[in-house]
């Protein structure tokens, strides 16, 4: 009966053993006795060292260095069979053992593995620091930027010192544009307890109205470290709608329509409605539009446009969004067209007419002829930007224009700018162009009496005057494309206009978000009027004779 226990194993190996032992011994004991009768008869034999060995003599020393090789073979065997069944055995007791004992946190040796240099660094440098740990500052102080207030003014009233107001705003410099901090936005202070119970300072927090948080943290005390977190939103499907009785922009937002919602529903109309001059108390405005909203369920001032009316004096504007088959996204009218301004800037960012377009006595020529251009005065260098998207079709030197580039904004409007001082190195012929792209330098070259961009508008291949055009874009989708919008269109005016309205009423602004955009009322000033002493005889006569 075979058992599995180690005090059997252990008594079967004994066993076997003592039988090799005794098997061995027999054996060595016949060897000596043939070795013994070889002996005997190699001695009785003539030896001589003239003859060779004999054949007998040398399977002697064979068969002996045989039974040496075979007895230490079995040994070694036999040892070798023992320390590996006494391992086996020491093991399986070991995993006996452990496995009877009841499970402990007991931390698990350390096992070093060949690493290359780069990564026995790595270790050690996180063997020697730790793990990272955030700290967190033992008290925080919020403030809220205020009419006519900065972000140095309220550090300052955190009890921040100049030097540290200094590293602050050039940390935040990094990750935020300052000038976009508004009124409204919030301000957190973080500071650490010391052993002298004086507070020190450990970050300061910009927190937007859209949920962005930018943050300065000390690292070293010269040192301050940026960082953006952004917020986690979700997207709501909504409609809004108001009477103008004062500025679009203010009457837009308290009806709920993010800020930059607005934005794109000035850029949608631009061309056909003037935001500033056409609306009228009364019009009406209507939008459909995706809106954000952060964790806390506020909203973080952020959406996308999907439909928008403007109503004036009896008119209806609308404008839809549509992405075409080429992923191309747009705003179009009801009839499928873009109907938006061709130019939505000027080429100079600050333009300073010089000359208008029409008859003009030429400076350099010294008779009247006629000026097919607009030229603006600025200083050599100055960027001349793209005013529209377009496509670059003449990029040459000399002549009287100098320096010159022609763009064409689509089949029916150009324009050209002359007397650079240089191309932007991007621009040559056949190059796509936004609004806003750079496509050259203000220079002098040419027939030019000074530093000026000369400017034309080319329609049709006549020149007119850039000044008093309001041109909009002309593109018109056809075929399946514009079958497709007109499925779109219907379908968003049915959820829009239809007994039962698809989408949530946008919630109107709050009072205070009211008074964050617009500001407290400020005082009037009340005009004092200085007295002037009355200038008497006496004083007069005084100031004849020189008294």
């Amino acid at each position: 009966m075979q058992t599995n226990s180690p005090a059997g194993r252990e008594q079967a190996q004994a066993n076997c053993l003592g039988r090799i032992l005794r098997s061995t011994k027999a054996l060595i004991d016949q060897i000596g006795d043939k070795a013994a009768d070889l002996v005997a008869d190699d001695m009785e034999s003539e030896f001589s060292f003239d003859r060779p060995k004999s054949p007998r003599f040398r399977s002697l020393q064979m068969f002996l260095a045989g039974t040496v090789i075979g007895a230490g073979t079995v040994f070694g065997a036999v040892k070798y069979s023992a320390a590996h069944n006494s391992a086996e055995d020491a093991a399986a007791a070991l995993i006996q053992e452990r496995a009877a004992e009841k499970q402990t946190l007991t931390p698990v040796a350390r096992i070093d593995l060949p690493l290359d240099d780069a990564a026995t660094e790595e270790a050690e440098t996180v063997a020697e620091t730790g793990p990272e740990q955030t700290v967190v500052p033992d008290s925080t102080e919020s403030f809220t930027l205020k009419p006519r207030q900065n972000l140095s003014v309220v550090l300052k009233q955190g009890g921040l010192t100049s030097r540290e107001i200094y590293l602050v705003t050039e940390s935040l410099g990094e990750v935020l544009d300052l000038k976009r901090i508004q009124v409204g936005d919030k301000v957190e202070i973080g500071k650490l307890n010391t052993e002298t119970d004086e507070k020190s300072l450990l970050c300061v927090t910009v927190e937007d109205r859209h949920g962005n948080r930018y943050t300065a943290t000390r690292v070293e005390p010269e040192v301050f470290t940026a960082s953006l977190t952004e917020p986690e939103v979700d997207l709501k499907t909504e409609y809004a709608s108001g009477v103008i009785d004062g500025a679009f922009v203010t009457n837009a937002k308290q009806s709920g329509i993010p800020t930059n919602v607005i934005q794109q529903i000035v850029w949608a109309f631009d061309g056909p409605v003037d935001f500033s001059r056409d609306l009228r108390k009364g019009d009406t405005f209507t939008a459909v539009f995706q809106k954000e909203y952060n964790k806390d369920g506020a909203p973080t001032g952020n959406g996308a446009l999907l439909y928008a009316e403007i109503g004036t004096r009896g008119k209806k504007h609308e404008r839809y969004l549509y992405k075409d088959s080429q992923d191309r996204e747009d705003y179009y009218d009801e009839t499928g067209k873009i109907a938006r301004k061709l130019f939505t800037m000027h080429p100079l960012k600050k333009p300073r007419l010089t000359s208008k377009f029409g008859q003009r006595k030429h400076p350099i020529l010294g008779y009247t002829i006629m000026h097919w251009g607009t030229d603006f005065g600025a200083p050599v260098g100055t960027p001349i930007r793209a005013p529209g998207e377009g496509t670059i079709t003449q990029v040459k030197r000399g002549g009287s224009y100098g320096l010159y580039i022609q763009i064409k904004h689509n089949s029916e409007y150009s324009t050209a700018y002359a007397h650079m001082s240089e191309f932007h190195k991007n621009s040559k012929v056949g190059r796509k162009v936004k609004a806003g792209d750079i496509i050259g330098y203000v220079g002098n070259t040419g027939r030019s009496t000074g530093p000026h961009l000369h400017w034309e508008l080319i329609k049709n291949g006549k020149k007119i005057s850039a000044t008093t055009q309001r041109i909009t874009a002309q593109r018109k989708l056809k075929g399946e494309e514009l079958e497709r919008f007109y499925a779109e269109r219907d379908r968003i005016r049915e959820n829009v206009t239809g007994d039962e309205i698809a989408y949530a009423k946008a919630e109107a602004l709050p009072e205070a978000r009211k008074m964050a955009y617009q500001g407290e009322p400020k005082p009037k000033k009340v005009a004092k009027r200085k007295t002037r002493p009355q200038k008497t005889a006496a004083r007069i006569t005084r100031r004849r004779s020189g008294g």
